[in-house]
Formats: C-alpha cells, structure tokens, sequence
C-alpha cells in the first residue's frame, strides 16, 4: 500500500459514524499506465449502506461524494471519483456519513421543453410538420412521452432533445425520428447546458464563449447513434409507435438519460428497445446500454464519414475492447475533430460502412449491447490538434476498458 494506508484503515476500520461502522474500499490500477478521473463502482448490497448521504474520504482527508446509480439491467451502484491512480497504485478510502458540499458539479443532464403555446401544422416542401408556436416559458421536468406525431424542428423541446455532459464535453440526440446524437465542443470546464437552447433557439451552432455545436449530423449517425443494419446501410431509430424519455440521474459525479422505444420496427420486427446514457466527471467518453427484448442480431452504432479525415480501427483483436475511430477537418467549425466508438470486440460481427457512415454491426447479448463514443476537439479547453493527441486519449480509455481497476471492501 501507498503511505497513509495503514492510517487510513486503523481509523476509518475501528471508528463509528452517526451509528454506521465505516467500511474501507481499496482500489487497485493492476495497469502500468496511470488512470485520470476515474470512477469507482461498487455493487452497493456490498455496502453496509443505510438511508442518508455518505461521502468517501481519501488519504488527504477530502471528503468525495458517494452516489447511487443504477445501470440497464436494474443493478445499483455506489459510486465515488478519484482523481488519479499511478500505474500499479493502490489507495484505501473510507466510507461514512455527510455530505461533499465543497465537491464541484461535474456532470449534468436535463430534458426541457416550452409551456403556453400550442402545436400547428406546418407545410414544407418536403413534408408537413407540427410546430410549437405562441407565447411560451420553459419547464424542466426531466421527463417527456414524446407527442404523437412528433417531427424534427417542432422548436418545442430545448436542443431538440435530451442534453448531458461531463466537464469534458456536452452531448445532444434528436428526440423525433432522427434520434441522432450530436456533440457539444466545451471550452470550459463549467456546467454549460442550463444555458444553452434558450436564446434565439439555435444559437448554439455559432460559436460562444463556452463553446458550440461543433458537428454535423444530417442523416448519419453522428457519433454512437443507435441502428439497424438492414444489410445496405445503418438505419436509425425512425419508426416506433412512441417513446418515453426521462433523466434518472444527475449528479455531481454522473448523469444518465434513460430513453424506452416501444414498437420500433427493426428490419421488419417489431420491438421495445431501451436505451441508457450516462457520462462521468472527468470523461470525454459517453457509456451506452442498449436493451431489446426481441432477438435482434444486427444492432448498429458508427460514426459519421467525412472527407479528409483518417479511418483508425483497433488492430488487436485480442483485448475485450476494440475501437473504431477517425481524425480530421470534421467540426462543423472546420477544425480538427476526432471521433471515436469502443466496443465489447466479442460483440463485433463486423466492421463496414455505407454511404455516410463507418458502421459496426453488433450482435447482443441475450439482448443486450454496451458501447462507448467519445469525441475530441482542437478547441477544448483541454485541445486536442493532433492525431498523436488523439490517439493518446483512446489509449486511456482502452487502458481502463481493458485493464479494469480492481476494489476491495474491508
């Protein structure tokens, strides 16, 4: 152990807090490389864990906020950031009582839409749409059943859909029958959403001093969308006879967006998919779960095709994650971008590609499917311009994919 360990255990092993023992968790990098930002997860029946707030305390005596979360499959965590873990590292925290006030929010995810209007049909030339017109004032419920008849540009649900981000980098999807998911370029560490969308509706495609919509997704999959492979080309999301959206967390430490299609017609059959988003302190990385309760053997994900950009695949087949990756003049400012996907390799049937998109097909797992999608940009407060740059943060994402920390309680 790290010094201070031994001090740790004697005092947080023997003492007891507002009548709750406090545990000890140690946490092991078995990786030579050093782990940034990372995220503890601990099954919580593995917890002696009663009603009320707790924090984890490290060596220094900082207090971090512990949080409980639930993933796809209905399984609750407890989870806690650490800052860094040196390559072979282990450190002890405890595990008590309070509250982490001086802890900075570093996560965020929010579903809004307007209230005192009303929808009106209208035409286009390509099709007619339902509008959100009249006087209005926005709410934040954090939950929508999405209206029948819902169409892309009803200027009803703030950014078209659910947004979330770490201190890293903002995500967006399109919560019509686009369901494509878009980046937000953050030039700041702060928590920027509850600020964006609200004035002048799309103004966050021009640049700010926080930062902009900084990708173009049109009828691609942008990055990490969720698909059919139909044998020709990646389909989206599009037909389903309706959907439910919700945020189940937002924390200091993550945020997830929750989202069930009922009735989607997957290549003809019909089926309830369930999908859960989530993005931690500290990541440019967003984890999706996928759930469909159909046998559906040719799930998608991928990542937009744009000129000038370099296609990296993940040559080691013999790791548990692989990637799909390209770099290039691909912002829609015009800079540079990298775009990655990380997928389980066992789950890859193959890597393709269509017209527009560089495609994986995935088979799931008893009906189930994760991934990972992670953007970068030139002018993020942490930039990366090159591809050597880029490269380096797939390797840390593949570093702590492939070489999980392990946890011990004591």
């Amino acid at each position: 152990m790290k010094r201070n360990s031994f001090l740790i255990i004697s005092l947080y092993s023997i003492s007891i807090w507002s009548g709750l023992c406090a545990q000890t968790v140690q946490i092991s990098n078995k990786s030579d490389k050093p782990v940034k930002d990372y995220t503890v997860e601990i099954p919580i029946e593995n917890l002696k864990l009663n009603i009320g707030d707790y924090i984890a305390v490290d060596g220094s005596n900082t207090s971090l906020p512990v949080e409980i979360v639930t993933d796809l499959k209905g399984n609750q965590k407890a989870i806690f950031p650490v800052s860094l873990l040196q390559g072979k590292e282990s450190q002890s925290f405890g595990i008590r009582k309070g509250t982490a006030h001086a802890y900075p929010k570093r996560t965020y995810a929010e579903l809004a839409h307007k209230i005192g209007g009303k929808f009106e049909p209208k035409v286009t030339e390509k099709y007619t749409r339902n509008e959100y017109v009249g006087g209005y004032s926005w709410v934040k419920p954090n939950y929508l059943r999405v209206p029948d008849n819902f169409t892309d540009h009803a200027y009803y649900i703030k950014y078209e859909g659910p947004g979330w981000e770490s201190d890293k980098v903002g995500f967006r999807f399109y919560l019509d029958w686009r369901n494509g998911i878009d980046v937000f370029g953050k030039k700041t560490p702060g928590i920027v959403l509850p600020f964006v969308g609200v004035d002048g509706y799309d103004n966050y495609h021009n640049m700010a001093d926080w930062g902009m919509d900084n990708m173009k997704v049109g009828s691609s999959l942008g990055i990490g969308s969720i698909a059919i492979w139909n044998g020709e080309k990646a389909v989206r999301v599009e037909k389903t006879d309706s959907t439910i959206c919700h945020i189940p967390a937002d924390g200091k430490v993550r945020s997830q967006v929750k989202t069930t299609y009922y009735g989607w017609d997957a290549n003809g059959t019909k089926c309830n998919l369930t999908s859960l988003i989530s993005i931690d302190a500290g990541s440019r990385a967003s984890h999706m779960e996928l759930l469909v309760d159909k046998k559906i053997d040719n799930l998608a994900t991928g990542i937009i095709k744009m000129k000038n950009t370099e296609l990296i695949v993940s040559n080691d087949s013999g790791n548990e994650w692989s990637y799909v990756a390209t770099f290039g003049k691909q912002s829609l400012n015009n800079d540079m971008m990298g775009l990655a996907v990380f997928v389980r390799t066992k789950q890859v049937e193959k890597i393709t590609e269509d017209k527009l998109n560089h495609v994986v097909v995935l088979k799931p797992d008893n009906g189930y499917v994760e991934y990972y999608f992670m953007p970068t940009w030139e002018l993020d407060w942490e930039p990366v311009a090159t591809i050597d740059d880029f490269k380096r943060c797939i390797d840390e994402v593949l570093v702590r994919l492939n070489n999980p920390v392990t946890v011990k309680i004591k």
